[in-house]
């Protein structure tokens, strides 16, 4: 059918269009829609998306739309980007700014792949597109249509799953269209996390009887003939198919009219939709056939340009033929790029040329087009659908192309590596070393399980002993990410021995066992190797490798207690990253460990900025990984400091990240605060959730911070009535802590530990964790110890000097729960010494900071406290905010809802409050759920109406 010719009636999809005409009316409403539509090739899929967006269209909204093709699934992001015009030539800055990121390492010359080469451009570009989307969704309502996602590249599935979170509450309709089959790992996980997001799901099905018989009635303009209806039979339901067929009947004069009936005689008709298309086909001119034969080559979309200079000659000579094949409706244009009408016409094509001449055909296309100074992804995929074994050209461009995607695209790098290797033979020497380049693209990536996998497979194979000590040092990395420190120490040990590996693999291992060890709790080990690497590293001139070093030595002597000693290795770590090749040197969390040392210090505001400026430094560096680390060290900063509301806030956000993202190490702390807060707070069930959460954690090898997870299931057995199975917990604990020797935790758990000891009677055991933690005290002079050290004090003797002088070193330190605890502590001393006012004060005290952490456990218990006093403070009791009504918003959700309100989006926002997204994320699906609304837009609504009140009211 031609291209001008208009579309048949949309039939038999009344159910899907009704589905998707409500999507649109919740959009408008401010809601955001995900619409996942599923079916075979030809069933309908894209003129759904077509009808849907020309609704959109007609009701004011922004429509973005591509579709993915099979020859180019290798372009990094190309599908989104396409959406979203992101060309060098867009009119729009911003998308520009992103085009150019795109391209940045496309021209990317021979160098190996490794984790310091710019990897998290990838995640710059997520971050990028994804805003934009949420821009364009903050401006008005939005439609992003993706059709055939089957073909699309990893980068763009990426891409897809953080632009599903970013349109959260936004007017956003959402529709992704694919076939069953085939099925990448990436859209299998796209489609789970759209379908938990509460995706429509709509899988038309074939057309019924009548729904048959009314297009061919429309199609032939008669009433069908029963030799045409049981023709069109053949086509099962499929509209396409039927289409097709039809119009090759009426091409071939094979369609008789009387009496306003139309049939055909008994001459069959091929049964294949393939073979239908051909036949139709087959009445072009042979010039216009030759152009769409190499056009196949390129896939569905290709510029008039490339398929120039693939059949050779100019445009000139190949416009004619361009111009049937447009004509007949076979090609269409979209704006430069010239695309077949359906995927399955191009297949169709594509599969009618020969085998052994297809092979041909793309060697000679990538040949031409790498005379044009065509991308090397293109090249190169062009030569590895016309490869032979051991093809060198290919091997060649395959690696170039993957070297250039690297940083923007690992997935794609690897997919490139592995295609590259499979054309290499046996006796290739590049092959072990490419294998070994390919896992650590696995590893930027994300696929640490299957960078663990390809190392080990190849490790236990003969392989070529050059590639040895690479493969090893990249699976001690892997093994060490995926949170199994001792067997990475395994792999790292052998690299360290090896009399082959450079100095810089040496240091490299032995920077990376230093960290495997400490999260053994092996600080001795781990001191040993971060010394022995920076000495190797200096020798080697290698100052990321040397920062990392003295990051981890600086780690160690703070858990160690030794405080100055811990500052002084920082500075040295932070100066080595700074003065490092392009400051790789920040590629560890240098700023990470020093936030954390600031923190045991009791200065969090320090900690806040140094915490915040190194978490800006690797957006900005484009690396990834750490962004983890600092969203969790930020969280614990609040923790300790009391800002309880926003510390869950940052948790939460923080754990999902780590969830996602597979950099796992530092999920035990994280979880254990958020289990105390949900203890205090009198939420059992959540805190005992959270306490489960970091048990499974701690079963993967490591065994830092162990010793805090048994503190928080000690503090919730104690609260669910097991006194003397909390004792025994907190001393396995205890035990743990002291045999690692992380004196700067005996402070953390002494105090109840020493409590719980003596309300069990062991006298001796409260003693001796006094006398620790008294120690380290001493040697530190830092006042949330030396509050810990009389807290122990004070609950073993009963000393009232003790109590009152552990409140004033809290003070001093910023702590406000144990500074409230204290303050519990010294009131129960007072009462049983007769003091009764002085023990109503500090109880009063108390009371008030438990309520300004919305600590309501704590406050029952102090009321009831001031009660066997003779107090009672009404009906007031414990300041429980609401579940749900805007009373029951935080401060900073209060602020993050005005924000909205004012049309930010979630980059401007977390820009202003130096948080991160995904924690402006996490308030905004609070404030959702606590005021039962689902979009930005009601939010509006409620912030504005929510002022008039306040102004009445006044």
């Amino acid at each position: 059918m031609a291209a001008s010719s208009p579309p048949p009636t949309l039939r038999g999809r009344g159910a899907e269009m009704n589905h998707l005409g409500r999507a649109l009316e919740r959009v408008l409403t401010g809601q955001s829609v995900r619409v996942l539509i599923e079916g075979e090739g030809g069933i309908g899929k894209s003129r759904l998306l077509a009808e849907t967006l020309t609704l959109a269209r007609a009701q004011g909204f922004e429509v973005v739309t591509a579709k993915g093709d099979e020859v180019q699934q290798t372009r990094p992001f190309g599908v989104i980007a396409d959406a979203l015009g992101c060309v060098r030539t867009a009119t729009d800055t911003r998308r520009r700014d992103i085009a150019e990121l795109l391209t940045t390492h496309e021209h990317t010359e021979r160098g190996t792949i490794t984790v310091s080469s710019d990897p998290g451009l990838q995640f710059r570009a997520v971050d990028a597109l994804s805003d934009l989307v949420e821009a364009l969704a903050v401006a008005g309502p939005l439609v992003v249509g993706l059709d055939d996602l089957h073909w699309a590249d990893p980068s763009s599935l990426l891409t897809l799953a953080a632009i599903e979170r970013a349109i959260e509450g936004l007017p956003v309709l959402l529709i992704a269209c694919y076939r069953p089959f085939p099925r990448s790992r990436s859209l299998t996980e796209v489609v789970a996390r759209l379908g938990a997001a509460g995706a429509v799901r709509l899988r038309p099905g074939p057309l019924d009887e009548s729904d048959v018989a009314g297009l061919v009635a429309e199609v032939v303009g008669a009433d069908p003939g029963g030799g045409l209806v049981a023709q069109a039979s053949a086509a099962a339901g499929n509209p396409l198919f039927l289409i097709e067929l039809l119009d090759s009947i009426m091409r071939e004069g094979g369609l008789h009219r009387s009496d306003g009936r139309a049939d055909i005689g008994d001459r069959s008709l091929p049964a294949s939709l393939r073979l239908t298309i051909l036949r139709r086909l087959s009445a072009l001119p042979e010039a216009a056939l030759r152009a769409l034969r190499a056009g196949s080559l390129l896939g569905s979309s290709f510029s008039p340009d490339e398929l120039a200079a693939v059949v050779g000659g100019g445009l000139a000579d190949l416009a004619p033929a361009l111009e049937t094949a447009l004509d007949s409706g076979v090609l269409e244009e979209d704006g430069d790029h010239l695309h077949f009408r359906h995927d399955l016409i191009r297949e169709a094509v594509y599969a009618d040329i020969p085998a052994s001449l297809r092979h041909g055909l793309h060697r000679d296309a990538a040949t031409r087009l790498a005379a044009t100074g065509a991308p090397a992804a293109r090249v190169a995929e062009q030569f590895t659908r016309g490869a032979f074994p051991g093809d060198p050209e290919a091997i060649d461009w395959l690696i170039r192309a993957a070297r250039g995607a690297a940083s923007s695209a690992p997935e794609t790098a690897a997919a490139h590596l592995a295609r590259a290797a499979e054309l290499m033979t046996p006796g290739d020497g590049r092959l072990d070393l490419l294998l070994s380049e390919r896992a650590d693209a696995l590893m930027l990536a994300g696929s640490v399980v299957e960078a663990v996998t390809s190392c080990r497979s190849l490790l236990r194979r003969p392989h070529d002993a050059r590639a040895e000590d690479a493969v090893r040092l990249r699976l001690g990395a892997a093994l060490l990410v995926n949170g199994r420190p001792g067997e990475a120490l395994r792999e790292l040990d052998v690299v360290v021995g090896s009399a082959d590996a450079s100095a810089a693999q040496r240091a490299s291992a032995l920077s990376e066992s230093a960290t495997a060890r400490m999260w053994l709790a092996d600080f001795d080990g781990a001191d040993d190797a971060a010394r022995r690497a920076y000495e190797l590293a200096e020798a080697a001139g290698s100052r990321r490798f040397a920062a990392a070093a003295q990051a981890t030595r600086s780690v160690v002597a703070c858990m160690r207690g030794h405080m100055a000693g811990a500052m002084e290795l920082n500075d040295q770590a932070l100066d080595l990253a700074e003065r490092s090749y392009r400051r790789d040197g920040h590629g560890y969390p240098v700023y990470a460990t020093r936030g954390w040392i600031l923190v045991e210090l009791d200065q969090p505001q320090r900690a806040h900025r140094v915490l915040d400026e190194g978490r800006s430094l690797s957006e900005e560096l484009g690396v990834r990984w750490p962004l983890v680390t600092y969203q969790s060290y930020l969280a614990v900063v609040r923790f300790a400091a009391g800002e309880w509301d926003d510390a869950a806030a940052e948790l939460e956000a923080g754990i999902g990240l780590a969830e996602e993202s597979g950099v796992t190490y530092a999920l035990k702390p994280s979880y254990s605060a958020l289990a105390l807060i949900r203890l205090h707070r009198g939420d059992l069930a959540g805190a005992r959730s959270a306490v489960d959460a970091a048990e499974t954690i701690g079963d993967r090898g490591s065994r830092l911070f162990d010793h805090r997870v048994r503190w928080a299931r000690a503090l919730l057995r104690e609260a669910e009535g097991d006194p003397a199975g909390a004792y025994r917990m907190l001393a396995e604990g205890w035990r743990g802590c002291r045999a690692a020797g992380m004196a700067v935790d005996y402070a953390v758990i002494g105090p109840d530990l020493v409590r719980l000891a003596r309300a069990a009677g062991d006298l001796e055991s409260a003693e001796e964790v006094t006398r620790v933690v008294t120690a380290v005290a001493t040697a530190n002079d830092v006042a949330s110890i030396s509050g810990a050290a009389l807290r122990c004090r004070a609950l073993l003797r009963d000393d009232a000097d003790a109590a009152n002088g552990a409140i004033d070193a809290y003070v001093g330190g910023a702590r406000r729960l144990e500074a409230a605890l204290a303050r519990e502590e010294a009131a129960g001393l007072a009462a049983a010494q007769g003091r009764r006012d002085d023990a109503r004060a500090l109880l009063r005290e108390a009371a008030a900071v438990f309520e300004g952490l919305g600590a309501t456990r704590c406050v029952v218990r102090v009321d009831a406290a001031l009660r066997r006093l003779g107090v009672r403070r009404g009906s007031r009791g414990p300041r429980r905010r609401p579940d749900r009504g805007w009373a029951s918003l935080t401060e900073t959700e209060s602020r993050i809802a005005d924000l909205v309100a004012e049309g930010l989006t979630n980059p401007q926002i977390a820009g202003r409050l130096y948080v991160s997204r995904r924690t402006v994320q996490t308030h905004v699906s609070h404030v959702f759920t606590k005021l039962g609304i689902s979009s930005r837009a009601q939010l509006a609504t409620q912030v504005t109406q929510h002022r008039n009140d306040a102004l009445a009211g006044m």
